[in-house]
């Protein structure tokens, strides 16, 4: 795994310095693009300058940044360095007094502050898909919700077995066996075993 580390300098003097600290330092994959000659014409992007540019390994579009600012006469090195060294190349390139970035850096976006009702996108770090509606698969999807009741089945098919004190019975319509407290012993006609153990005491 590299990182790519991109500098301009203001004279190639700077900029073969860096990149030869750099070597010493132990960077395989280092490139320095001089720039224009003083006293040459400014102009824009040369396209030979963006294609050496782009061979160390530069998108176009910031080959052509850096291309501008190479016909004014700075000159470009450019770093891959490998994992863990990142840092010291840093080091090394800012010593020799670069130019500021011809390319600002992405803003870091701000961490997300982990909530228990989002558990999944506070620990990856994903922006919610929605936020505080009633229907949230339907918001994301556009299909509608098949129903508006909180429970799905019980609502639509069958009345809420809990509502009744025999649900079963009522569902069906049916009569209830029995209206005692004990109705399985009240059915059979059995002594309550918690009796006989009292009595057996």
């Amino acid at each position: 795994m590299r990182q790519t580390i991109t500098k301009l300098y203001g004279t190639q003097a700077q900029a073969s310095a860096a990149a030869e600290a750099l070597k010493a330092d132990g960077h395989r994959y280092v490139f320095l693009v001089p720039g224009a000659e003083p006293g040459a014409a400014e102009g824009s992007a040369d396209p030979e300058t963006v294609k050496a540019i782009m061979a160390a390994q530069i998108y176009k579009g910031d080959a052509e940044v850096y291309a501008r600012h190479l016909a004014k006469g700075a000159s470009l090195v450019t770093v891959h360095a490998m994992f863990g060294s990142a840092q010291r190349a840093i080091t090394t390139l800012k010593s020799f007094d670069p130019l500021p970035d011809a390319i600002p850096k992405p803003p870091v976006p701000s961490r997300f502050v982990y909530s228990v009702h989002t558990p999944f996108s506070s620990t990856f770090e994903l922006p919610l898909l929605t936020e505080k509606v009633a229907y949230p698969a339907e918001t994301v999807s556009g299909i509608p919700s098949l129903t508006r009741r909180p429970v799905l089945f019980t609502g639509r098919i069958m009345p809420f077995l809990t509502e009744a004190a025999a649900p079963f019975s009522r569902m069906l319509s049916l009569p209830t066996l029995t209206k005692s407290a004990t109705p399985f012993s009240s059915l059979f006609r059995l002594p309550l075993l918690t009796r006989r153990r009292e009595s057996a005491a």
